[in-house]
């Protein structure tokens, strides 16, 4: 290389662009430039763009050449300016320059890099969803264990009502179904090929575009040539869809964090995942949640940095979009690879701590909504002044430091004396069960409420859903897996001569 800047390339443009993206390109896209060429090489054949034996050759060699890998350990020299021209030399080598020249017909690298990293994307979306699918069927599996443990929802900060674990699960599970929706529309528009576009506007040259997508697995064509190399969203949509995923775990995991905390207490963290500490013989740092809640915000940061970096870009192919970004995208990916299964477990093993619940549920008073509609069935009245009476009793009490199990029948007629200006028609009996913490789940029995029949219905309904999802996955991971076979299949047909 020559440091002089009238010659390409520059040393430093070198050392600080070329060499690096030739690791990124190595690292991340030797697999799909490798398809793109076999696909590309196989369609020109079939369209009599190139000679049977032209195209046998070009075959053959490509797949010694993927066997072989000798731009493995190669170093950036200067003497080519990335992967598809190291590779395009060492064909030359093997077929002769003009054979080899003949497969770069009707292309160019615009719309074989966006193919490239439509195909590494979809892998990474593919894989992503079968984390967020795992983790699903983790968090249905603990909702279902956790239809009769009861739990202690908050609002504001502050205790509000009674549910159980299966309940507040449940919510998470349809968030997580969700986000897994926004990824699966993500992974339609990232699984469509651009390839046959060529540099901007296609080629005059008879290329069957559908033929190549079917054999690198797309579901189609990016249609428009302009918008294949120049359209972004494929890219902006997806970490779209993971940084939302990824403000929702960790809403999730902030819950988690405050549920273990010892003034909470709601539940009891599995001694795999408590660390102590050095000098504080009591501790019990539940520290996992701690790495959950950093790995998702570094996760949905760098989710949103890919998305910026699209911002005020121009409306054509450039840069900003390629491997550089597509390789720091894939590090959001990275680190969800870790979190997702970790969350999941966490769930799974984690125990509420039923005493400490109990005993809060009744300082708490948190089911004193269910008394106040119970003194509207029983009694007739209307809910302002039932609540009125509900919200009289529960002042009274927690000043007096007691909790409902405590609480005298004698003070909750008179309250409700001063407040109707009559005796109540309930006995102690029904106050009892009204403010029972069983009796205020059991009786929310209509659609998504905490009550077992109302929550094992919506269990079951996850259950449909996710399953439909995971459907939705597998077809395009077969239709990836066949197209990898039809693929292979036809070139060595190519290279036998026998089509």
């Amino acid at each position: 290389m020559n440091s002089d800047y009238d010659t390409f390339p520059a040393q430093v443009y070198a050392d600080s662009v070329l060499a690096p993206d030739l690791d990124i390109y190595k690292q991340h896209f030797s697999a799909p430039l490798h398809a793109i060429n076999l696909a590309h090489g196989a369609m020109l054949a079939e369209q009599h763009l190139l000679q049977p034996a032209d195209s046998a050759a070009i075959l053959a060699a490509l797949l010694k050449i993927d066997q072989d890998r000798p731009w493995a350990d190669q170093e950036f020299d200067g003497s080519f300016e990335d992967l598809f021209f190291l590779i395009e030399r060492e064909l030359g080598r093997q077929v002769g320059e003009e054979t080899a020249g003949r497969l770069h017909t009707g292309r160019s690298r615009n719309d074989m890099e966006h193919t490239m990293f439509r195909m590494q994307l979809r892998a990474r979306l593919l894989r992503l969803l079968d984390q967020y699918g795992a983790l699903a069927d983790r968090f249905l599996a603990r909702a279902e264990q956790g239809i009769d443990e009861t739990v202690l929802l908050y609002t504001h900060g502050q205790p509000a009502q009674v549910s159980v674990l299966g309940h507040y699960l449940g919510a998470a599970i349809e968030f997580v179904l969700r986000d897994m929706t926004r990824l699966m529309a993500a992974l339609e528009d990232v699984n469509k090929c651009p390839m046959g576009a060529a540099a901007i506007t296609t080629s005059g040259f008879d290329l069957n575009r559908d033929r190549v997508a079917a054999l690198l697995g797309f579901s189609g064509i990016v249609e428009n040539s302009y918008g294949a190399i120049a359209n972004v969203d494929y890219i902006t949509g997806s970490y779209s869809a993971i940084r939302l995923g990824c403000i929702h775990l960790g809403r999730l995991v902030q819950d988690l964090v405050t549920w273990t905390g010892f003034e909470v207490s709601q539940i009891d963290v599995a001694d795999g995942f408590v660390q102590i500490s050095s000098i504080m013989p009591q501790k019990r740092n539940p520290v996992p949640l701690e790495h959950l809640r950093l790995k998702l915000s570094l996760a949905g940061g760098g989710a949103d940095q890919i998305v910026q970096t699209m911002h005020n870009t121009p409306f054509a192919d450039m840069n900003d979009s390629e491997r550089e970004t597509q390789a720091a995208g894939f590090e959001v990916f990275d680190r969800l690879d870790h979190a997702l299964p970790l969350l999941a477990s966490f769930v799974e093993a984690m125990k509420t701590n039923q005493p400490s619940i109990n005993q809060r549920i009744q300082k708490s008073m948190a089911t004193i909504t269910e008394l106040a509609d119970t003194i509207v069935r029983t009694e007739e009245i209307a809910f302002r002044p039932a609540h009125h009476v509900a919200s009289k009793l529960a002042r009274a009490a927690l000043s007096n430091g007691m909790g409902f199990d405590e609480l005298p029948w004698d003070l909750f007629a008179q309250t409700f004396e001063e407040v109707t200006g009559r005796k109540p028609v309930m006995d102690k009996t029904l106050l009892t069960r009204a403010t029972s913490p069983q009796n205020f789940v059991a009786v929310r029995e209509m659609a998504g409420g905490p009550g077992p029949g109302a929550l094992r219905r919506s269990l079951d309904s996850y259950a449909n859903r996710l399953a439909g999802l995971t459907a939705g996955m597998d077809d395009i991971q077969k239709r990836i897996t066949q197209a990898d076979e039809a693929r292979a299949h036809v070139v060595s047909g190519l290279i036998a001569g026998e089509t």
